[in-house]
């Protein structure tokens, strides 16, 4: 009788400690001895739209009388998706569309002046007129990666190619009104909640007629940007 009751009291301590040291059997599918790791979050992002306005003062450009300077004002309106994430990156295609580009004292015409003195002899010089002139454009192909993905504050860089549209020749009246641009931007972007974002930073725009014209100067202009951008839909932030 005593036997027994050592056999029924190791029998006892036996079956929870081997039930415990068994690999958990309760899986979300409800198979035995099968754990099921967690569902990765999904890396492509839901899509978001923002509004920006980029503003440039006293940029320097070359024309046929040397360096000149002019103010830029552009104004866009961004729709972009994150594609990918890892690690704390992230990478977001985006589109542009830019309906206001204006630039101050852009050469629109180049007449020769002629001058003579009291002894008849004159002299002809070339004089330079310039005007604003406003145009518009878009960015089709855009990509920027975002590191520190999914904290309030984000470090971004990107690079986007497009087109714009003047309603004078750019650079030079000998150019044309259509132009291939291109911007590499760098800056930060502030979450605000889910939903939405503060951004701000540096874009330097380069406007060329990529050798359609009969001389390709090119613009190359430094400007500041900020802007603000909303996530469409309820998933999670960015």
């Amino acid at each position: 009788m005593k036997g027994s009751c050592w056999l029924l009291a190791f029998g006892c301590w036996l079956v929870p400690a081997a039930a415990s040291a068994l690999p958990d059997s309760a899986t979300a599918n409800g198979s035995l001895g099968v754990t099921v790791p967690p569902a990765r979050p999904p890396t492509a992002g839901p899509w978001w739209i923002g509004v920006w306005g980029a503003l440039a003062t006293h940029s320097s450009f070359d024309t046929r009388h040397g360096e000149r300077h002019r103010d830029v004002q552009m104004l866009g309106v961004r729709f972009g998706r994150q594609l990918s994430a890892a690690r704390g990156f992230a990478i977001d295609y985006y589109v542009d569309m830019v309906p206001l580009i204006r630039s101050t004292n852009i050469p629109t015409a180049y007449r020769d002046v002629v001058t003579c003195d009291v002894f008849n002899r004159c002299r002809i010089d070339e004089r330079m007129e310039t005007a604003t002139v406003r145009g518009y454009g878009v960015t089709p192909i855009g990509l920027q990666l975002r590191a520190f993905a999914g904290e309030r504050v984000q470090l971004v860089v990107g690079a986007g190619a497009g087109a714009a549209m003047y309603d004078r020749p750019v650079p030079d009246p000998g150019e044309k009104r259509l132009n291939f641009m291109g911007d590499v931007t760098a800056g930060v972007e502030v979450r605000l909640g889910r939903s939405g974002a503060l951004l701000a930073g540096v874009r330097h725009n380069h406007t060329s007629n990529a050798n359609t014209g009969p001389a390709n100067p090119g613009l190359d202009t430094r400007v500041f940007y900020a802007g603000f951008t909303r996530t469409l839909g309820t998933r999670a932030q960015r």
